[in-house]
C-alpha cells in the first residue's frame, strides 16, 4: 500500500470567525500530508492559526499549532481526521514502541543506599544510587560484617515509578476504541502488529476523503 511522495500539499479550511467569552477570534485551519520535512515519507498534520480581535479593530496573533480542540468546535467536519495526527506513510510515529510505554506500569526501578551506624552517630550516609537489584545485593551484607546496630539499607525512589497512561496509549494506537484488557493484556506488541494493516488503510482512506493524494 505504496503512498506517493508529495514535496508539498496541504488544504486551507476558513478562516472562520467566532466569539467566545466575549472575544472575537479568527481561526485558520490547514491539513497537510506531505514531506514537507524532506524525511523520505509523507506525513498527515492538522493545525491552526488563530488571532483575536483587539480594540482598535486589527487582528493580533493568538496561538498557533495543534489547535484540535479549537478545530473540531469551529470546522466540525475535520473532527473525525484529528486522530490521524502524527501519522505518515510509515504508520503512525512510534506506533509499537509508544503505545507499549504508556500502556506499561512498574513500581521503583532505582534506590539509594544508605549507611548507619548508630554506635558512631551516623544517618543516612549515602553510599550509593543504583538499580533496585544492585541496592537489594549491597543490603544483603551479612550484619556480623559490621559492628551491632550498623548496616546498609535501601530507600527506593518513588520517582522511577510508572503509572499507565491509557488515553495516551490509545492515542499513539490511533485505537480510540480500544478497552483497557486491549491494552494491558499480554501480547500488545502482536496485536499492535496484527491491526496496523487495517488501520493504514483506514488512513489512506480518509487522507482521499480530503482530497489529498495517498
Amino acid at each position: 500500500m505504496s503512498s506517493t511522495t508529495v514535496k508539498h500539499q496541504t488544504k486551507t479550511y476558513g478562516p472562520k470567525i467566532y466569539t467566545q467569552n466575549g472575544q472575537t477570534y479568527k481561526l485558520t485551519a490547514t491539513v497537510r500530508y506531505d514531506d514537507e520535512c524532506g524525511n523520505g515519507h509523507n506525513s498527515f498534520a492538522i493545525t491552526g492559526e488563530q488571532y483575536y480581535r483587539a480594540g482598535n479593530g486589527r487582528w493580533v496573533e493568538d496561538s498557533f499549532g495543534c489547535l484540535h480542540e479549537e478545530i473540531t468546535e469551529q470546522f466540525p467536519e475535520l473532527a473525525p481526521h484529528v486522530k490521524w495526527h502524527g501519522v505518515s506513510s510509515d504508520g503512525p510515529m512510534h506506533y509499537i514502541a509508544n503505545t507499549v510505554y504508556y500502556a506499561d506500569e512498574h513500581g521503583p526501578t532505582m534506590a539509594w543506599v544508605y549507611f548507619d551506624d548508630k554506635a558512631n552517630a551516623i544517618t543516612k550516609q549515602v553510599m550509593k544510587y543504583c538499580s533496585i537489584e544492585k541496592a537489594h545485593d549491597m543490603c544483603l551484607i551479612p550484619s556480623k560484617t559490621f559492628n551491632s546496630g550498623a548496616g546498609y539499607r535501601l530507600e527506593k525512589d518513588q520517582e522511577t515509578a510508572k503509572a499507565r497512561n491509557l488515553d495516551h496509549a490509545r492515542a499513539s494506537a490511533v485505537w480510540p476504541d480500544a478497552t483497557d484488557e486491549d491494552l494491558t493484556a499480554p501480547g500488545l506488541e502482536a496485536r499492535l502488529q496484527a491491526r496496523l494493516p487495517q488501520l493504514m488503510l483506514e488512513f489512506r482512506q480518509a487522507v482521499e476523503s480530503l482530497g489529498l493524494t495517498y
